[in-house]
């Protein structure tokens, strides 16, 4: 090889080493911060509140990406699911830049954190039937809690979301048949609501779930102090209305009836949260695939508007909603044509947004950085 080639070929290995420069105008607080992916490419992005100015293209992630952010830290932590296996770790102060990015172990699919006292975080995956203990600082395992007893006949107990609430760690345990031929991962029998303390890391509560598949996040809400989530059972293909909205009462740690079931609201239930007013609002499809948006009421446990809907023949789908501290809800709409962030305000939740604010790749996951 000429010496010019060599030379030229030992800079460019050397450049791909260096970190992407921070941006300057990427807002550190006040955003809400978004995955925006096509799941070839990906990149973090920020809309500031109440300006809706969005800043794109902040830092590349990986196609399938989930957000955390921790206030103590000033930090979000960014966790790379299967494929990258790993969680990041983003330095909202200086422009999103990386302070470390450290393999969770190959082919372990990570999806959840959350951050409990003493500068530890904790981590649940899909392919390890453990939460995994985290030092933040620098990313590196310190323990673990054991869940291999909830596993199905597959041997994976598919430990998906997790909080840290009332001094507790809550994780939801889904329990999905990877082997079945008539749908993708259905749920297999039970799942349920794991307590864990924290300090000493044991296992203080099982909690058999009165729907199964917990998909959404664990939402807390502090004026009921309680947890709210959706538990669709089979979902999408397939699917049937034998999901719900669940709400776990964190003072008599125990399931409360359900808010809204999926035969009760006529729709497959994805996500789902209380609001101020004590109406709900969920996520989720209809009977013909169409992806919704609408508002319920826990009392009568029926649909009071259906709020926003995107046709399954569009080819997109409504990925994730926010239901922000400003009272607003933040929809991540991955319209084939129209890509963006709709803003929905009001008890009757208005829309806002002319146009969806514009992410640049379709929105996947929205956080909220105050």
């Amino acid at each position: 090889m000429p010496r010019v080639a060599i030379v030229f070929v030992l800079l460019l290995a050397k450049c791909t080493d260096l970190s992407r420069p921070p941006r300057p105008d990427a807002p550190d607080g006040g955003v809400i911060l978004t995955v925006a992916s096509d799941f070839a490419t990906s990149f973090l992005g920020a809309i500031e509140i109440p300006s809706h100015r969005t800043v794109r293209d902040i830092v590349p992630l990986y196609s399938d990406s989930v957000l955390r952010y921790s206030g103590s830290d000033g930090a979000t932590y960014v966790l790379g699911r299967l494929g990258a296996d790993a969680i990041r770790r983003l330095e909202n102060s200086q422009g999103y830049s990386s302070r470390y990015e450290r393999s969770l172990g190959r082919q372990s699919n990570p999806q959840d954190c959350a951050f409990l006292p003493g500068n530890i975080m904790a981590v649940t995956f899909y392919n390890r039937n453990q939460i995994a203990f985290l030092e933040r600082q620098s990313g590196s395992e310190i323990g673990a809690v054991d869940l291999s007893h909830l596993a199905d006949a597959d041997g994976y107990a598919e430990v998906a979301s997790l909080t840290y609430a009332a001094g507790m760690l809550y994780a939801a345990v889904q329990r999905l048949n990877r082997a079945a031929t008539d749908a993708i991962w259905p749920p297999v029998g039970d799942s349920y609501l794991v307590k864990i303390d924290p300090t000493t890391r044991q296992i203080t509560k099982t909690t058999q779930l009165s729907h199964s598949n917990p998909i959404s996040r664990l939402h807390y809400h502090p004026g009921r102090h309680s947890l709210l989530f959706a538990a669709p059972g089979r979902y999408y293909a397939n699917a049937t209305l034998d999901g719900a909205c669940l709400e776990y009462d964190l003072a008599t740690d125990s399931l409360l009836a359900a808010p809204i079931t999926e035969a009760q609201a006529g729709h497959e239930i994805a996500d789902c949260m209380l609001r101020a007013d004590g109406t709900g609002i969920f996520l989720g499809n209809d009977l013909a695939l169409n992806s919704v948006l609408a508002i319920f009421d826990p009392t009568t446990k029926s649909v009071t508007r259906v709020v926003a809907t995107l046709p399954a023949t569009n080819g997109g789908y409504f990925s994730d909603f926010l239901l922000h501290s400003n009272g607003k809800v933040y929809l991540a709409d991955r319209n084939i044509l129209r890509p963006g962030v709709r803003v929905f305000a009001g008890s009757n939740l208005v829309e806002e947004t002319v146009t969806p604010l514009y992410t640049g790749l379709p929105p996947f996951v929205l956080e909220e950085v105050p």
